[in-house]
């Protein structure tokens, strides 16, 4: 008995100390991604000899350092193959693969199309963002192309709370984005028989249901081509809490692994000589992995399909190996191999977002005296996951989808019939395609109106979506919450359970500096400002939004105003409906109340005159006037007066500038001021840089921007006038305010907060 309990003992310390190596693995590598440059080779060196010194903690010490030192290689391998700046917009002729199945935006004659694209030449990087705009070819996964391309470093706009552009391409192993000007077909090559079968089933797919949603959404489910799902479908999963059903991840893979199973053990049942020899659990284990690896290669092991798979299959082994009782530490064991493999994993929401959907079914399917009936516990999994990941979507996303928990109790069990469903039919249709070709129109058309369901509930439901972000203490609190809230009956925690979800629907209160802060966002070449006052906010613009594409005011402007703990506009200014600056509106409307609008078609006309007064800081728009202005030349023109005083002026142009001077010469006045147009040679004059003498001059314009904004003669005469001067695109967002001793205080963002793998702030 006593070596039973010390081996029992000694498991169990095994298991907690592999928990704890991995924890701080984990640990190292995250550390990592905090860092603003990666650590030097003397430092690696330095703690690399203190994993090896005997002394009590070493052990957990060598698993941290070993995060440290792995993920550094890695991101310098990465860093050493990326296109470099000095060589930003250089063209060549490049010979190489397609890479990925295309995406196609269009399907008039000429697409434009997006690819991974590896080239041949080992000078180059390894992967390429590839697009291709207004072709007439027919692109197609294996392809090789001799294509003549525009190479361009990676390099993405960086707000407060904004997406990172260039961390996604990070995570996709992107050396470099580069845009097709030439083209020519090469031979046809061998390799890659994965990614040509599913090409080829895409395009059976294609030929049996034609140029539809329907088959779009069967594509999707099988092997993982998203390209016929548009902005919009998307939008309706995101609101329905539906996407993890849609793109293939952990859900997807747990199905089919879950229904072969049974299918397995149910059959082999039927042959009790088999059952003594294996037993029918154990064919069940086995053939449900190997299904679950067949899927994953027709989903062409893509990095979130590739992290489920590895966590299903630790599962599996865990099970097979009787040792499924401890289920963390089979999570620990999925964890570390996954990050052993690929560190870069650390930065995808879709890694903590599946590790959390897992535990939290262990934790509410397990550890209770008394399992309830199968259809209760499956209802208690659903809300309890629904509501353990709430924090994690606020955290990454930005909101939550209320809809999502009652969604999910009625899609999940649909779904889990309908994968195999779709997958068992593209099967017959590639063996018997008489009787394929019936199977796959069934499930397609059971598919397509599971979806028209899906759209009218998104469509119809009030305020679907419910934007939010709270503070890190609050999300804590929020999923301490979610486990209080699901503990046995009787234990007196569980008290706690509505306090700590309480703490989500706190406002996150973000103080205003100095009475008045204007921030600039870098959209790219576009505009987009916020005003803030310490009762009031104003958005000046939304930054630009292309089909299918960047939409700054999803992407920028509106994680911005949640970061600072705004969910509600008192006022939208729009300058004129220019793309780059009216672009994100919409989607700024769809995602937080705006109260009133002044300058959109939907709403007040901006004119000279308007006035208004927000907690002692005054707005007055000084143009256009009632004069017939066209262009650029009848943008809005906005003067804030406060703790400093402001001017916002748009697009305008000479002529606008001259009738500013004219008819508001002596109450011109602009301690901060956004440079007309951009800075383009249009506008800026030195008329007006002489009456506004501004000490910061803000130029929205991007990164290198292809409209050569701000212009060198513009940027000499505000050097001259003695302003200092920040471009958005090379600084990233630029918040202004005055600070308690009288000075003007400018903060950039990309010099204080970038990481190793964003672009310095250098023109």
């Amino acid at each position: 008995m006593g070596a039973a309990a010390g081996l029992e003992t000694g498991v169990a310390r095994a298991a907690a100390d592999l928990r704890a190596w991995v924890a701080a693995f984990a640990l190292g590598i995250a550390l990592v991604f905090r860092l603003p440059e990666l650590p030097s080779l003397a430092l690696c060196a330095g703690l690399a000899l203190s994993a090896l010194l005997p002394w009590r903690g070493r052990a957990l010490w060598a698993a941290a350092v070993l995060g440290v030192l792995l993920c550094s290689w890695h991101a310098q391998r990465y860093l050493e193959q990326r296109w470099p700046a000095t060589r930003h917009n250089e063209q060549l002729w490049v010979q190489g693969t397609v890479l990925s199945l295309p995406e196609r935006q269009s399907s008039d004659a000429q697409a434009t199309w997006h690819f991974t694209f590896a080239p041949d030449d080992a000078a180059l990087p390894r992967r390429l963002r590839v697009s291709w705009y207004r072709s007439g070819e027919q692109v197609a996964a294996g392809q090789c192309w001799h294509l003549q391309l525009r190479l361009r470093t990676p390099h993405g706009s960086l707000n407060p709370g904004g997406f990172d552009y260039e961390a996604w391409l990070l995570r996709g192993g992107i050396g470099a984005t580069a845009t097709v000007r030439e083209a020519r077909p090469c031979a046809e090559r061998p390799g890659l028989p994965v990614l040509r079968l599913r090409q080829r089933i895409v395009e059976r797919l294609q030929a049996a249901l034609g140029d539809t949603r329907a088959a779009a959404l069967v594509a999707a489910l099988t092997v993982g081509d998203t390209s016929g799902l548009r902005h919009a479908d998307w939008q309706r999963f995101r609101l329905t809490g539906t996407t993890h059903l849609i793109a293939i991840s952990g859900f997807n893979l747990a199905i089919v692994a879950g229904f072969v199973f049974l299918l397995l053990r149910w059959s082999w049942s039927f042959w009790p000589r088999l059952c003594l020899w294996v037993p029918a659990q154990r064919v069940g284990l086995y053939g449900s992995g190997a299904a679950a690896v067949v899927y994953a290669l027709l989903a062409g092991f893509e990095a979130p399909v590739t992290r489920a798979l590895i966590m299903l299959l630790v599962l599996i082994a865990a099970a097979v190996t009787h040792r499924l009782h401890q289920p963390s530490r089979a999570l620990a064991y999925a964890l570390g191999l996954i990050l052993l493999l690929d560190p870069f994993a650390v930065l995808s929401p879709g890694l903590w977002l599946s590790f959390g959907a897992v535990a939290a079914i262990l934790y509410a399917s397990a550890g209770r005296l008394r399992r309830p009936p199968a259809w209760r516990l499956a209802v208690q999994v659903q809300v309890f996951l629904s509501l353990a990941l709430v924090p994690l979507g606020l955290y990454f996303f930005g909101g939550a989808a209320w809809l999502a928990p009652l969604v999910n109790l009625a899609a999940v069990p649909v779904f889990s019939l309908l994968t195999p469903a779709l997958l068992l039919s593209v099967l017959v249709q590639g063996l018997w395609p008489t009787l394929g070709a019936a199977c796959l129109a069934g499930t397609a058309g059971v598919l397509d109106a599971i979806y028209a369901v899906l759209a009218w509930l998104a469509d119809s439901a009030p305020a679907a979506w419910l934007p939010a972000r709270p503070s890190v203490p609050a999300l804590a609190l929020g999923a301490l919450g979610a486990l209080l809230a699901f503990l046995p009956r009787g234990v007196p925690l569980r008290l706690l359970a509505l306090p700590c979800l309480g703490a989500l629907l706190l406002p996150r209160a973000v103080a205003v500096d100095g009475g008045l802060e204007i921030t600039a966002l870098d959209v790219g070449q576009g505009t987009a400002v916020v005003v803030r006052t310490p009762g009031h906010a104003l958005l000046f613009d939304a930054g630009p939004a292309h089909d299918e594409g960047f939409d700054a005011g999803r992407s920028v402007v509106v994680p911005y105003l949640l970061e600072r703990g705004i969910r509600r506009l008192d006022l939208l200014v729009l300058s004129h409906d220019d793309n780059d600056h009216a672009g994100g509106v919409r989607s700024v409307r769809e995602l937080v109340a705006v109260d009133a609008e002044i300058g959109t078609r939907d709403d007040v006309a901006c004119g000279d005159g308007q006035a208004w007064e927000w907690d002692g800081v005054r707005f007055v728009l000084l143009h256009p006037d009632s004069a017939h202005w066209s262009g650029n030349n009848r943008s809005c023109v906005l003067q804030i007066e406060g703790p400093f005083s402001a001017l916002l002026p748009g697009d305008i142009e000479r002529g606008a500038e001259k009738r500013l001077l004219r008819d508001h010469g002596p109450a011109l006045q602009a301690d901060l001021l956004l440079s007309p147009h951009h800075g383009s040679g249009t506008s800026s004059t030195r008329d007006l840089i002489a009456a506004l003498q501004p000490d910061v001059v803000v130029h929205s314009a991007g990164w290198r921007s292809r409209f050569g904004h701000p212009r060198a003669d513009v940027v000499a005469r505000y050097a001259d006038a003695g302003a200092r001067q920040f471009v958005t695109g090379v600084e990233g967002a630029i918040r202004v305010w005055r600070d308690a001793r009288g000075e003007l205080r400018v903060e950039r963002w990309r010099p204080r907060a970038a990481r190793w793998w964003n672009a310095a702030a250098e023109p």
